[in-house]
């Protein structure tokens, strides 16, 4: 969750009527809500400039960031593991959570963005594919 500036949660107010009730209320949210049609745009770009700040452990690779997907690629497994180790360190310090189910853990071959991802190379993922022969 993303906090609000709190000069900006009242234009995040609302309304609420309690249904058993039916006392009204007006609420605010304190985080960017979901659902919010500009949330992954700003939270994308808040995570765009605190990784900014991260120093990988070597200069040895590459981190790209589409939203709130990271792509890691480094020459070695080990670097690999220690670029990952600091940056969940440094994404945790800072407050935010990866989905371990998401998680594609120092392979050589992974899915981003629709795209199997290996050797250098992208091809369509199979969801894609099978997406693309489906249509009529």
């Amino acid at each position: 969750c993303l906090p609000l500036a709190k000069e900006s949660q009242k234009l995040f107010a609302f309304k609420w009527e309690n249904p058993d009730t039916g006392r009204k209320t007006q609420l605010t949210w304190t985080v960017l809500p979901q659902g919010f049609k500009n949330s992954p745009t700003i939270f994308g770009n808040q995570l765009a400039r605190e990784i900014e700040a991260w120093n990988p452990p070597s200069q040895n690779g590459t981190l790209l960031q589409d939203v709130d997907d990271l792509l890691m690629a480094t020459e070695t497994k080990e670097e690999c593991v220690q670029w990952t180790i600091s940056l969940l360190n440094f994404l945790g310090l800072n407050g935010y959570r990866v989905s371990p189910q998401k998680a594609q853990l120092i392979r050589s071959q992974v899915t981003y963005l629709g795209f199997e991802i290996s050797g250098g190379q992208r091809e369509l993922g199979a969801e894609q594919k099978e997406a693309i022969c489906r249509t009529p």
